[in-house]
């Protein structure tokens, strides 16, 4: 299995309301985006913008758009960033192939950023493994805090990377219980 990621192009628009619109996104906070939001977004410089974010597809052995990685607050110290796999290449091995990817991609092209930052919905147990085999260490719960379109609401998990624990290849534990009342 060859990945290969290409920057997202002006001209990409129609692919990318075309990738947006083919399935819904259960973990994410807009299940179905539509077009006109997708356009907007687009104009608005959510997918591309030379100083705050960029966005990537995933291409499985070149020829089948497989996801997509948006990269986003890259003018801060801790970017962080979305990512979306169709379903049917869903459980081979992409999403973390794909945030290994991303990790090295920030960490090697912006030497000013301590870390980077990720969340996704505490029943997202897929997302959450991926994470912790990238290295990536559990950092925060916020309790209640996704909001579906259903009305529900979920937690969120949040997940972090350091810069030198990437780069010494080891894994820094948070002390959680760091007081003693």
């Amino acid at each position: 299995m060859n990945l290969i990621f290409k920057e997202l192009l002006p001209s990409d628009l129609p692919l990318l309301v075309d990738f947006l619109t083919s399935e819904t996104w259960s973990y994410h906070r807009n299940l179905c985006p539509t077009p006109e939001e997708i356009r907007e977004a687009f104009e608005k410089g959510v997918y591309n913008n030379s100083t705050s974010c960029k966005t990537f597809w995933i291409f499985l052995d070149n020829d089948k758009r497989t996801g997509l990685i948006r990269l986003f607050d890259l003018q801060d110290s801790t970017p962080l960033f979305d990512i979306r796999i169709l379903s049917i290449y869903r459980d081979k091995g992409i999403g973390e192939r794909a945030i290994n990817w991303l990790t090295k991609y920030i960490f090697t092209t912006w030497p000013d950023k301590r870390r980077i930052e990720g969340y996704t919905r505490q029943d997202n147990l897929a997302m959450r493994r991926v994470f912790q085999k990238c290295g990536y260490v559990k950092e925060a719960c916020h309790r209640k805090a996704w909001p579906s379109r259903d009305g529900k609401y979920f937690d969120a998990i949040g997940y972090g990377i350091l810069r030198e624990d990437w780069k010494q290849k080891k894994i820094t534990p948070l002390n959680w219980n760091d007081l003693d009342f």
